[in-house]
Order: structure tokens, then sequence, then C-alpha cells
């Protein structure tokens, strides 16, 4: 959670400023705990963009949170969060090279080839997610 908000909830509030969402942690009872959950409201490309920012912000702190094994852990999703049956996310490995160049020079190339192809993307660890319909997705491949 700390780290998600930042300090003041800087982080959160930038997150909110760059993807048009409203973003707030929830105290959620589970049977005989309480945890905090991520709320994301906003249109389902903010959703998305917000959420895989803020899973790229976990994993990079706290390594195999959201990668284990190459594969992306998806979070639970609450009944009615369905995007239709174009939108989906892709993921593809990076090694450390390309890794390097696809990010660029404080993540420009990756805003470059997020505007060029119309599509969110966001590495998460050493994996570039892409999120969007099927056209916008095999444009950002």
């Amino acid at each position: 959670v700390g780290f998600c908000m930042g300090r003041g909830g800087a982080t959160l509030r930038q997150m909110e400023e760059e993807w048009g969402t409203l973003m707030f942690f929830a105290q959620v009872k589970n049977n005989d705990s309480e945890m905090e959950k991520l709320c994301i409201f906003g249109s389902i490309r903010s959703r998305r963009g917000a959420e895989l920012k803020v899973m790229s912000a976990v994993e990079h702190k706290k390594n195999g949170h959201f990668v284990r094994g190459g594969e992306l852990m998806v979070p639970e999703r609450v009944p009615g969060d369905d995007a239709g049956d174009d939108w989906g996310t892709d993921c593809m490995p990076l090694d450390h090279d390309n890794f390097s160049y696809a990010l660029g020079s404080k993540g420009s190339t990756r805003r470059k080839l997020a505007t060029a192809a119309g599509c969110i993307i966001e590495y998460v660890g050493r994996l570039a997610c892409m999120c969007g319909t099927t056209a916008e997705r095999e444009r950002a491949r």
C-alpha cells in the first residue's frame, strides 16, 4: 500500500491524473481477516491503464508479486468489470537489452510506442503488457 500511495498519496494522485481515474484503498473483510484492496473507477481503458501502472510499481518493489514463471498474474475482478470479447491483455517477455531499448529514457520510448499503436503499454517486471482491442494489441506487437 505504501509504495502505491507515495508520500501523502502523491503517487496515487499522479496515476489518477495520468489515467483520468479515481483510485483509493478500501478495507475489505474476508472470512476472519481484513485487508485493503485498491479500487479504481473510470472507463475500461483508464482502469486497465492505471491497474497496469500499479502492477508495474509493485513488481518493481516486490519482484515476483505479479509475474511468476514469466506469466502475468491477473488480479481478481469484481462482477460486472467485463470489457467485452475484443478487449484483452497480451504479454511478451523482454530480455535485458530489449527491455532497456523498449523503455527508453524515462519511459519515452514506451510512451511513443503506446501512442503510435493506440494501445496501453506497461512493463510489469520484464513483461511488456499490451492492453486494448485486438487491433490495438496487434499494432503494439
